[in-house]
């Protein structure tokens, strides 16, 4: 009987400790003042698959842009590395619209303001640490 005590008051404290892992998460992306639509964005916990396979994100969101900016809210996210990429998606067809070279047309942006000249930037380079409790970060989408 002791020894089952013993294993339920164990349990409790393990599930116990585990309660306040979790983290939320607030991203603030900054667009031009006029900006109309919504931004689409996928948040990744790894390398394979940033910034664009859809499959790979471990969450995918649409917020509307309001006075320039669009603002994403998350709990229960897991503390880790993620990477955020995101694209003015300006006629909400959730499809970026590029030239005939794969030039983006759409404004976008990633996590950190992470850029890169000829290719998106690493995931290293947009990783950022998610810390227990509340965490903002910001970025700007820009062509």
């Amino acid at each position: 009987m002791l020894n089952y005590f013993s294993f339920i008051l164990f349990t409790a404290y393990i599930a116990m400790s585990n309660l306040g892992d979790d983290s939320e998460l607030t991203i603030l992306v900054n667009l031009d003042e006029d900006a109309k639509g919504v931004v689409q964005m996928l948040i990744f916990d790894r390398e394979d698959g940033f910034p664009e396979v859809h499959e790979n994100a471990v969450s995918k969101n649409t917020a509307k842009v309001e006075n320039g900016k669009a603002i994403f809210n998350f709990e229960n996210l897991p503390q880790g590395t993620y990477a955020v990429a995101a694209f003015h998606d300006g006629d909400a067809d959730g499809k970026m619209r590029k030239t005939l070279l794969g030039i983006p047309k759409d404004a976008y942006g990633f996590s950190n303001d992470a850029r890169s000249k000829f290719s998106a930037p690493s995931f290293e380079s947009a990783a950022f640490e998610l810390s227990t409790g509340k965490n903002t970060i910001n970025f700007s989408l820009k062509l």
